[in-house]
């Protein structure tokens, strides 16, 4: 990894870690609907005309279907979860939630596709229990009330669905280019939300009031373009690139730096607490991800000539 790829991820997971701030900007104000829909169609906005030049088009339109299937798992879902989060929980601790992806994509490979369950894998899914379970015992870190529980319940939620996604991606879309498979999702996902989120209006919570779209103040409209524009479209355009550069292994560790910037933008800008539960729950949930990843191993070679049947 040369120092211009470490700037790169360093500026991925700050803007990834960003996403969380704005998310508390705008979700209050358009609720939901209208956050999901307005982030997923900004960045169709950015990515499709990219798509279109070099004539990769026609390509989204033969894989519509799965197409669709991925996109309300990798975005549709997940933004309207993320949505509801964001009003119960702080950004930093929802920035350590959003690390859990990689975990639950190896709990999906072994549960579904059969991957291997070996000692380090389920160490590391063990692990990352742990560290949800430290994080939601933190009484400084989670708002009192059943709606910080639930809260944590659905940011579990759209981890779980962002890895179902990538491996729905994997059996349906390999033939995609990463760049075609992000907007062709992208796409779907905004031909679905966009006529519902246009029909029910702004959906705010006090003390916000906006009961339409013309009514929505202007932070909150910069809120929505930075999370399409910055969080998904030129970030999905970074990270596509970072994968052609250093390979997919080593540009998903960008997810262990999320937590980093997101804690870090909430203390900063929402005056949001770092408490050191948070800080040792990240630690325990980064680990365990990071086992639940690991490669199993190669079998000795005695072992590998003891299993071998006879001749």
């Amino acid at each position: 990894m040369t120092f211009r790829d470490m700037l790169a991820m360093l500026a991925l997971a700050a803007v990834w870690g960003g996403s969380f701030l704005f998310l508390h900007v705008a979700a209050p104000v358009v609720g939901p609907a209208g956050l999901a829909a307005f982030r997923v169609s900004s960045a169709v906005l950015l990515l499709l005309p990219i798509v279109l030049l070099k004539r990769d088009g026609a390509q989204l339109i033969s894989y519509a279907k799965p197409l669709l299937v991925c996109g309300l798992l990798a975005f549709g879902l997940p933004f309207l979860c993320l949505s509801v989060a964001a009003r119960h929980l702080p950004a930093g601790l929802m920035s350590i939630l959003n690390a859990t992806t990689p975990m639950w994509g190896a709990f999906v490979g072994w549960l579904w596709l059969r991957e291997r369950m070996h000692l380090t894998r389920g160490l590391g899914l063990t692990l990352g229990l742990l560290g949800v379970t430290l994080l939601t015992a933190d009484k400084g870190a989670i708002p009192p009330g059943s709606g910080g529980l639930l809260a944590v319940a659905l940011m579990l939620c759209a981890t779980l669905s962002y890895a179902l996604s990538v491996h729905v991606a994997r059996r349906h879309l390999h033939a995609l280019s990463p760049l075609s498979n992000a907007t062709g999702t992208l796409c779907m996902t905004a031909l679905v939300m966009i006529g519902p989120a246009l029909w029910l209006g702004p959906q705010p919570v006090p003390p916000h009031t906006a009961q339409a779209w013309n009514e929505v103040p202007g932070t909150a409209w910069a809120a929505l373009l930075a999370l399409g524009i910055v969080c998904t479209g030129l970030a999905q355009i970074v990270f596509f690139r970072l994968i052609g550069r250093i390979g997919p292994n080593q540009a998903l560790t960008v997810t262990f730096l999320i937590p980093v910037f997101g804690m870090l933008w909430g203390a900063l800008f929402l005056n949001e607490r770092i408490t050191s539960w948070m800080l040792l729950s990240t630690v325990v949930i980064a680990l365990g991800t990071w086992l639940a990843n690991r490669p199993a191993p190669a079998p000795s070679l005695q072992t590998a000539h003891a299993s071998r049947p006879p001749p």
